[in-house]
């Protein structure tokens, strides 16, 4: 598949980002939050950077046609073992009918570059453990899981 990634563009593209928040907080099973709190996160998490700028960045991966089939917003962050600056995936989303068609993987990329240029010598993410394809799709891009946290309702 060609796909071309760009920076958002318009309004289209952010109704396609916030379209895509039903995708992710379907892969969530949080048991110590509602439903609710998790929607509520995701709507919060995405409107937080989508008028960021500078140490940040989001590309569309979009077909030949211009059909929008992804997104990946890359932030700069602290890794806090080293104390430095390093690259932080905030979130990856594709549509479903795309899924294992590379979309992910060029989205993927794009952050690397990204994070290289930044002067950055990692990149990091978090998963919900609950969402065990995207779990493998990063180990099988290189990341390997560094902690865990762990939660319960008290």
């Amino acid at each position: 598949m060609t796909l071309t990634i760009r920076p958002p563009g318009d309004a289209g593209d952010r109704d396609f980002i916030r379209d895509l928040n039903a995708r992710l907080t379907g892969v969530i099973e949080a048991p110590a939050h509602s439903r609710e709190e998790v929607v509520s996160f995701q709507e919060r998490f995405t409107a937080a950077w989508e008028d960021e700028a500078g140490d940040s960045a989001t590309f569309i991966a979009a077909s030949q046609d211009g059909e929008r089939l992804g997104y990946i917003n890359v932030r700069g962050s602290t890794d806090e073992i080293a104390d430095e600056r390093c690259g932080y995936i905030a979130l990856l989303a594709v549509v479903a009918h795309a899924e294992g068609e590379g979309v992910g993987q060029s989205l993927l990329e794009a952050a690397e570059t990204w994070s290289r240029q930044m002067g950055f010598r990692r990149l990091a993410l978090d998963v919900f453990a609950s969402n065990h394809r995207g779990l493998r799709f990063y180990e099988k891009s290189g990341f390997q899981p560094e902690t865990i946290r762990v939660i319960k309702q008290l």
